[in-house]
């Protein structure tokens, strides 16, 4: 083979390998912006919201195939966030594991469409967008641009000072 052979095998073989590496770290990337979905593995496991750490106890129990995303795991303990309500807390690590497809796949199945006969108007509608007239608040009452400044007349509801009567 010659050196020119040589030298296009290796520039082949070079591509081939940053190739496979991009690959790969296109892969990472993508793992890491999924959304891990896990589920509570035993009977119930403490919940806490502030800290693992916290002194009043945990803030409730979660029941088995709670699903939960998790945030960050650290030190035996995992900040999470249930999938039902968004809250924020902490779990042990030990009592959650990889949620199975199916119970992912029903916690978030969207519900069927409703049928046309249950959208059908009942009753009054009423088109909020509407031009008509009698759905526009009244021309606010505006004194007219002729009248003198308040400052010149008395107030309408005090009396006027009159003379003191001679005595």
């Amino acid at each position: 083979m010659t050196s020119a052979g040589r030298a296009i095998l290796l520039l082949a073989g070079a591509a081939a390998l940053i190739a496979g590496c991009k690959a790969i770290d296109e892969t990472r990337q993508s793992l890491a912006n999924t959304p891990r979905i896990y589920a509570v593995a035993n009977d119930g496991t403490a919940f806490f919201t502030r800290s693992p750490q916290q002194g009043n106890g945990p803030d409730r129990t979660l029941p088995r195939d709670t699903l939960v995303r998790l945030i960050r795991p650290s030190f035996g303990y995992a900040k999470v966030q249930l999938i039902g309500d968004n809250e924020q807390g902490y779990v042990s690590s030990d009592d959650i594991r990889v949620a199975p497809p199916k119970l992912v796949e029903a916690a978030t199945a969207t519900p069927p469409p409703l049928a046309a006969a249950s959208r059908a108007p009942s009753g009054e509608q009423f088109d909020l967008n509407s031009t008509d007239p009698r759905l526009s608040a009244p021309p606010d009452q505006l004194p007219a641009p002729d009248l003198p400044p308040a400052g010149d007349l008395p107030a309408p509801d005090q009396p006027t000072a009159s003379p003191a009567p001679p005595q």
